[in-house]
């Protein structure tokens, strides 16, 4: 798509300048990414707080607008496999609110904007609508940026503060619309893996709300021409599955490792399956806490390595063999009986000499372990 293609009428919902094609570089934070735009490298704003780990990789394409702000540009989209998304928060509450003026919201055409951001004690909700009768409801907007295939899920990061606005939602006969900003979604799932308060949350205020999942179409101008109903999976979860935790490792280093012995680990990353089918997330809590105890052939890695991250998989039944798997599949380099006692898996420490987690092959991975039994099949 050529630039010049992405100017859009100001008079039809989601108008905006024109945009810079660039390159992603890394993202450093939460807020601030480095681009390459026409051949040179600059740092850019970030509108967005969640994580975007499986959007935001190097190499990845983005499109630019200007900003005032500190930085001459912010990053309005990210493509994912070959289609953009929208990662700008704050526009896309601008946006929703145009279609709301406009009736062009699916299931809340009969629906009045009173107010943006109305208070309910110390909280703000998005908007305020006045329904049929003139009974008014508060209306919480959540931006969805993950997914998986055709299954969109939120929130890619936990949030305590969206699962108290689904708790007061509950009580103020609340909306609380998921605005899926993937085109092709054919289904939405709470992340339970990811933020299981929030799914729990979500879980029991549903028969108390009005819960809207709706998935954008873009046109060729980068503009939402429709929104999509999708249908809304609220599964049977309990905190309980498998997990990977990654580390990194800055140098060469030797270390003890209980009953395997001293153990020469390289400079890199290196990615651990285990399991929690008492407290999944209780397990994870424990490995990141830095403790003296060493019980399990992971906790020795905490002589060094800085844990960069830990990505839990929620089920009934344990899967870290079938992680193990997986990262070997990606050209992980086992670390022989590291972790595997009690299994016939020949390792589940797995060495890798670049981070793997900037590869759109194990965010693949990782989704098809958290969300493939929800997308549809070719």
């Amino acid at each position: 798509m050529d630039n010049t293609d992405l100017m859009t009428p100001a008079s039809k919902p989601g108008a905006q300048p024109l945009l810079e094609d660039a390159e992603l570089i890394a993202r450093h934070n939460r807020f601030v990414a480095s681009v390459r735009l026409r051949g040179r490298a600059l740092r850019v704003y970030v509108p967005n707080t969640g994580r975007l780990s499986e959007l935001a990789l190097p190499g990845s394409r983005v499109l630019l607008v200007p900003s005032t702000g500190k930085y001459p540009y912010r990053i309005e989209y990210i493509y994912f496999r070959g289609h953009p998304v929208m990662i700008n928060s704050t526009r896309s509450n601008a946006l929703f609110g145009e279609l709301l003026v406009n009736r062009g919201v699916p299931g809340l055409e009969e629906y009045r904007l009173v107010k943006r951001e109305p208070a309910y004690g110390r909280h703000r909700f998005d908007f305020l609508l006045a329904g049929p009768g003139g009974i008014e409801h508060p209306l919480e907007l959540k931006s969805c940026t993950l997914a998986h295939g055709s299954v969109a899920s939120f929130p890619d990061a936990v949030s305590e503060r969206a699962a108290r606005h689904v708790e007061l939602l509950a009580e103020h006969r609340g909306i609380l619309v998921f605005f899926l900003l993937h085109g092709g979604i054919r289904r939405f799932v709470p992340n339970y893996h990811t933020d299981f308060a929030f799914y729990r949350a979500l879980k029991g205020a549903f028969d108390s709300l009005t819960v809207l999942a709706l998935s954008v179409e873009y046109d060729d101008n980068l503009s939402i021409k429709i929104l999509l109903p999708v249908p809304i999976t609220i599964p049977d979860v309990e905190p309980k599955g498998s997990y990977i935790l990654a580390y990194r490792n800055t140098r060469c280093r030797r270390i003890s490792v209980g009953a395997l012995g001293t153990i020469a680990f390289d400079a890199g990353y290196y990615l651990y399956c285990g399991s929690g089918m008492g407290d999944l997330f209780a397990r994870i809590e424990r490995h990141r806490r830095k403790s003296p105890v060493r019980h399990w052939h992971v906790d020795y890695l905490k002589d060094g390595m800085t844990m960069t991250a830990h990505l839990p998989v929620a089920g009934d039944q344990p899967g870290e063999c079938g992680l193990a798997a997986g990262l070997a599949s990606l050209g992980g380099k086992p670390v022989p009986g590291f972790g595997s006692s009690d299994c016939r898996c020949g390792s589940h420490l797995f060495h890798f000499s670049e981070n793997p987690m900037e590869r759109d092959s194990f965010w693949d991975f990782i989704g098809e372990a958290r969300f493939g039994t929800y997308r549809e099949r070719s």
